[in-house]
């Protein structure tokens, strides 16, 4: 693909889907869709005049703290938007070639580079659920299983080496140069890590992992593997140790090292046991599906640019009627620690749910006393309150923004997190409140993240809120206010 069509493949992408799967959508993306030739037409700009871009307009980027888990945190990257599109035109470019370099997909399973120009999607359809279900097929004819992963992966990849992989592509010119030059500005001049969250960065780590695929492939080892998570069977103890200790030289060659508390060797049973919810088989002989069993099997990603979609989402709907959805919020949040991938799976399902179940979910999901066990899946639930509020009725839009409001004041230990108080602004900003507004103040005088800042600046734009954009720096507000298209009810002062 010529370098032309790689950005307008990119814009089309961007404009659809967004730039990353971790932070808000920048509004500044929205051109990408309103204007794309004129977007095309700068990003040829820039390659065009590559170094001259690079040192009049270089890649500005906000790096935040993002909740992993109960207790685990990594650094997150957003890159400006225009950079960001050039950055993942470069990479799509050359996605053939590094798709042809890799291993059968039905071994490994992530980000399986496929254009689709009718609806702007990279990657074909292969999901962490396919790599899991195929897992526990293999793990039948199999004694025994590794289990592990790469330890901060994106992070730890090392520009030289994903530089040699990038240089022995056929036919790749100076892309190779230009994506190195990008990272190297990402990372600020450290000679590892990739951002996290974007296709481009996805594409460039599955080609970083390319080489200990083969190596295992090779050798006739049976594995299957999706993004940093690996399982590996074999007939015996001894040979599962080998191929562990194979696993551990390839990827340390490659500056990589795997999580010592997540790498296991366990029988075949005990690994279907532990992946009891995805597994095809009921076990038990004629036991029924458990509902979390039925939640797992729905496709919740519903897609607006299919060609039905008004079907796709009524099918959707239907097939999560058939499924106890509160309950299941219920049960998780009875626990000592969720399930994150079934609470997950939950959450999204909400906005496809009927009205009194839909509330239902919510006030489980903003409980005061529910908060701390759901702090792994914060992020979603506050992208699904967002999502639906709108949607609410008078006294449900009260609940939420009285649950909000409550979260704040009690100084929830979650909203410590950048990240997930960049999400809680914008689950606050639909509709306007004195409190909400002496909120938001608040936070803005106490952050001094620009990712933060700048939702408390759109949602302060949107409610009108003049008397206080008018002291921040030269803001013109109702200027501002009329380059973003807000409209509306002023603010309630």
């Amino acid at each position: 693909m010529n370098f032309d069509q790689a950005a307008q493949a990119a814009l089309r992408n961007i404009a659809a889907y967004g730039d990353t799967d971790i932070f808000p959508r920048p509004f500044e993306t929205h051109i990408f869709f309103d204007r794309p030739d004129e977007s095309l037409a700068k990003l040829v700009e820039i390659h065009n005049s590559f170094e001259r871009s690079l040192a009049l307009r270089p890649p500005f980027t906000i790096a935040t703290l993002t909740q992993v888990g109960y207790t685990g945190f990594r650094w997150a990257m957003q890159i400006e938007p225009f950079w960001n599109a050039y950055y993942l035109a470069l990479v799509i470019s050359i996605a053939d070639q590094i798709e042809a370099t890799r291993i059968p997909p039905e071994v490994v399973f992530s980000y399986r580079y496929q254009w689709n120009q009718a609806d702007a999607k990279l990657f074909n359809a292969s999901s962490w659920r396919d790599y899991k279900r195929r897992s526990i097929e293999l793990s039948r004819e199999s004694e025994f299983v590794v289990t592990t992963d790469i330890a901060d992966f994106y992070p730890r990849i090392y520009h030289h080496r994903l530089e040699n992989a990038l240089l022995r592509l056929p036919s790749v010119g100076d892309t190779p140069a230009r994506i190195m030059r990008l990272l190297s500005h990402f990372s600020r001049n450290v000679s590892y890590g990739l951002p996290i969250g974007g296709p481009a960065s996805r594409i460039l780590a599955e080609l970083a992992l390319t080489p200990v695929d083969d190596h295992l492939f090779r050798r006739r080892f049976t594995f299957c593997r999706y993004a940093d998570d690996y399982a590996i069977f074999c007939n015996s103890k001894s040979d599962a140790y080998k191929v562990l200790v194979l696993l551990s030289e390839k990827l340390f060659n490659e500056g990589l090292v795997l999580q010592k508390a997540k790498t296991r060797i366990v029988t075949g049973k005990e690994f279907r046991e532990a992946s009891g919810l995805l597994d095809p088989r009921v076990d038990g002989g004629g036991s029924p599906e458990s509902e979390e069993q039925k939640l797992l099997r729905i496709n919740i990603r519903y897609d607006p640019y299919s060609q039905t979609p008004e079907d796709d989402y009524e099918r959707l709907k239907a097939a999560v009627a058939e499924v106890d959805i509160v309950g299941i919020l219920g049960r998780e949040v009875a626990k000592t620690a969720i399930d994150q991938v079934v609470t997950k799976q939950a959450i999204n399902a909400i906005r496809a749910l009927r009205p009194f179940a839909r509330e239902g979910a919510l006030r489980t999901l903003l409980d005061s006393k529910n908060v701390e066990i759901l702090t792994p899946v914060f992020v979603p639930v506050m992208r699904t309150v967002r999502g639906i509020y709108n949607d609410l009725d008078e006294k449900g839009k009260d609940f939420v923004d009285e649950a909000l409001v409550k979260m704040y004041e009690s100084r929830a230990h979650v909203l410590r997190v950048d990240l997930n108080l960049c999400y809680f602004v914008r689950a606050l900003s639909p509709r306007p409140s004195v409190r909400k507004e002496e909120i938001l103040i608040e936070v803005f005088d106490s952050q001094p993240s620009a990712l933060i800042r700048r939702h408390i600046i759109l949602a302060m734009a949107n409610w009108r809120c003049f008397f206080w954009l008018r002291g921040r720096h030269g803001i013109n507000a109702p200027s501002l206010a009329r380059r973003l298209g807000i409209t509306g009810s002023p603010s309630p002062r």
